[in-house]
């Protein structure tokens, strides 16, 4: 099958793809470029590349398999008009969801130490600065508690925090738990607000559906301790742009880290780093671990794709297959 890698330059994924699908024409496109490959294309593999409306005009087009799991960025509604299959793959045992999750703990450190002025202190040649804050005994509030935000709480049980884990419909609406994995307190979406004027830090690891788009909002900021952290590992929409900008200005936020952002690649120049922004080029699950477990999901998918079998992680079961010899 012809399948195409939509994002350039990464030449790891292209070698796991090569070496997991040896029989396979694969190569990479530009996001640019999608639309105009489509007709001659079985299967494309986005990153976060938008797969639009008009790819679906391409009969041969069977699959568009996410190389992760958002699919914020695929036109799911088209693709199963036009009965074209959609799936992503599991965050949790390929090693996306651990990158992703040691990620935010990396990035609530460097908040907590404040690692950049921490540098120039170095260069400065002046000792024992800054003074930072300590995450032992802080509460740290999960905002979407999915496979991503259990992963992220199985690690932080080590750092003797409090964690309070939000989910649309709390523990009673979610899927099954690991019972190893401890949160002090489980709260559905009602009780958000009442959690995030808890938290110390707050970490978004809701997926960005359109319920979620803009979660959190001014009105949630207000609700926030002054002086918490925030970090962001899911998507940049599930934050409303101005008022994460009102809220670092006040002072309501003391700090953001934030891997994921409202446009890909993000102005370096925007004013939201003018603030205490610890900014980083949505690299979470970007692990040589994470890319190796993905690539072997996603080859796993195509190979019952092939057998004319239902993909794992189907997110348009009522596309229906389509002749997958055509």
């Amino acid at each position: 099958m012809r399948i195409g890698l939509c994002i350039r330059g990464y030449s790891k994924i292209l070698d796991i793809l090569k070496e997991e699908l040896p029989d396979d024409d694969i190569f990479e496109c530009s996001a640019s470029e999608v639309v105009e490959l489509a007709p001659s294309t079985d299967i494309f593999l986005p990153t976060v590349a938008p797969i639009p409306a008009a790819c679906f005009d391409a009969p041969r087009l069977k699959l568009v398999q996410q190389y992760g799991v958002g699919l914020d960025s695929v036109d799911i509604p088209a693709a199963t008009q036009a009965g074209v299959l959609v799936a992503n793959v599991p965050s949790v045992g390929t090693g996306n969801a651990e990158s992703v999750a040691e990620f935010a703990i990396a990035h609530m450190l460097m908040l907590s130490r404040d690692m950049p002025l921490a540098f120039r202190r170095f260069e400065e040649q002046r000792v024992g600065s800054p003074l930072g804050t300590c995450l032992w005994r802080s509460t740290v509030v999960i905002l979407g508690y999915g496979g991503i935000g259990e992963e992220i709480a199985r690690r932080l049980t080590g750092f003797g925090v409090r964690i309070i884990a939000v989910s649309r419909h709390g523990p009673k609406g979610s899927r099954q738990r690991d019972p190893d994995v401890h949160v002090d307190k489980h709260v559905d979406a009602t009780g958000a607000g009442d959690a995030l004027a808890e938290a110390d830090y707050i970490v978004v690891a809701a997926p960005a559906t359109p319920e979620n788009v803009g979660l959190v909002d001014q009105a949630l900021f207000s609700r926030m301790k002054r002086g918490a952290f925030i970090v962001n590992i899911a998507r940049g929409t599930v934050i409303d742009y101005d008022a994460l900008l009102e809220a670092l200005r006040s002072g309501q936020i003391a700090g953001a880290g934030i891997d994921v952002f409202w446009q890909e690649p993000f102005n370096p120049n925007d004013p939201l780093l003018d603030q205490n922004v610890i900014a980083t080029p949505h690299l979470g699950g970007v692990t040589d671990r994470s890319l190796r477990g993905i690539g072997q999901a996603v080859a796993a998918n195509v190979e019952r794709i092939r057998r004319g079998e239902e993909p794992q992680c189907w997110a348009n079961p009522e596309a229906g297959c389509r002749r997958l010899d055509a």
